[in-house]
């Protein structure tokens, strides 16, 4: 409603006022109608004597959030052109890698540290250290494939140097990279004495969301 809307509707009102004609307030009345909410209209029309509108609302504004940044992440070709993730297949040095391996040892005992001692299938927790476990860090770890259904891969050995949702990469001692598939294959390790096999088939995640995904909790020897 412009200026010129409401300088008129002030000269209506006085004028039914000052004139009390009947036709001038319904014509007042008749417009407000127009131009007011149905709310208003009900509850101020009433009492014409004691009239007072605001002709035009306005919602209060709001202050703009702050719209966060989405994290930019590579795209698969970016990756690609870039060789991240890809490992280069020859000039590799098994001897050199025993750094790492004896790092992995360490770090493997104080991750079994919490057990006293390594459970059997019939103890209490039998799962919870399978969990942990399976959850553990691998790349320096010195696997071997004991059963596959990957025939060329039964008996490879080697440290591992990558692993992804599907598969290890290891060095072997002859200074080759070979890719595991993990899926069907069951590897194993030794730490102090100890033998620990693993199976593939519960490492199908990738390293970065395994420790905190959580795993199925059953976990009973393959038969």
């Amino acid at each position: 409603m412009n200026y010129t809307n409401i300088s008129i509707l002030t000269y209506k009102m006085e004028t039914a006022h000052s004139s009390k004609n009947n036709t001038d307030r319904e014509e007042v009345i008749n417009l407000l109608s127009q131009k007011l909410p149905k709310a208003q209209i009900e509850a101020d029309l009433k009492e014409p004597n004691e009239w007072s509108f605001a002709l035009t609302t306005r919602a209060p504004k709001k202050p703009q959030k702050k719209r966060k940044k989405k994290k930019v992440f590579l795209t698969r070709n970016e990756r690609k052109q870039l060789n991240i993730l890809k490992l280069p297949k020859t000039n590799w040095k098994y001897n050199e890698l025993d750094a790492m391996r004896q790092l992995w040892k360490e770090y493997m005992r104080k991750n079994l540290s919490l057990y006293q001692k390594i459970p059997q299938m019939k103890d209490s927790n039998w799962n919870n250290f399978n969990v942990t476990l399976a959850k553990s860090e691998f790349i320096g770890a010195e696997l071997t494939v004991v059963r596959s259904k990957v025939v060329t891969q039964i008996g490879m050995s080697g440290t591992v140097v990558l692993e992804t949702k599907s598969t290890f990469q290891i060095v072997t001692a002859g200074n080759e990279l070979k890719t595991l598939i993990k899926k069907p294959s069951v590897f194993c390790f030794t730490l102090d004495n100890l033998r620990f096999t693993i199976f593939g088939k519960h490492m199908g995640v990738r390293p970065s969301e395994r420790s905190m995904k959580k795993l199925k909790l059953l976990f009973l020897p393959d038969l």
